[in-house]
């Protein structure tokens, strides 16, 4: 058997050195990628899938806040009355219940006398200015709840 030698190893187009017809360091990292990010590409299939049995759209959330509010929304549907999940009634319009979700988020639910039935997830930045004026509260809440009818 004869020896390599050192001065026979070539230098790939990637910076990196070998006997081979490709680089193989590469190429175990592309496979790695490749590998990840078909991995990547399930979990967020599969989340979006979660989607379709939620009773109000929570798409647009962060991970966490969606899945806090699917718990809330468990707990209500289980007849968890809402202000044991610390839900309160608005001042000014008092079929409207407010749910903290976090610090950040606030589930508004429709509180008929028997059943809650949510509304829609918000962030503060968007709830504030809607609970000065209830009246743009009301057009806004209502106005999607309507036009399903």
């Amino acid at each position: 058997m004869s020896r390599r030698r050192r001065k026979h190893k070539k230098r790939f187009a990637c910076g990196h050195r070998g006997f081979g017809q490709y680089c193989h360091r590469c190429a175990a990292r592309q496979a790695r990628n490749r590998a990840q990010l078909a991995r990547k590409e399930r979990q967020r299939v599969e989340w979006q899938a979660t989607f379709a049995d939620d009773a109000i759209d929570l798409r647009g959330l962060p991970r966490h806040i969606a899945l806090k509010t699917r718990q809330v929304l468990t707990e209500l549907s289980e007849g968890t009355h809402y202000w044991e999940v610390s839900g309160k009634r608005l001042h000014m319009i008092r079929e409207v219940v407010r749910i903290p979700i976090t610090r950040r988020y606030r589930l508004l639910c429709h509180h008929d006398g028997t059943t809650v039935k949510p509304l829609k997830v918000m962030s503060h930045e968007e709830y504030n200015p809607l609970f000065r004026n209830p009246k743009r509260l009301l057009a806004k809440l209502f106005s999607r709840d309507r036009s399903k009818r």
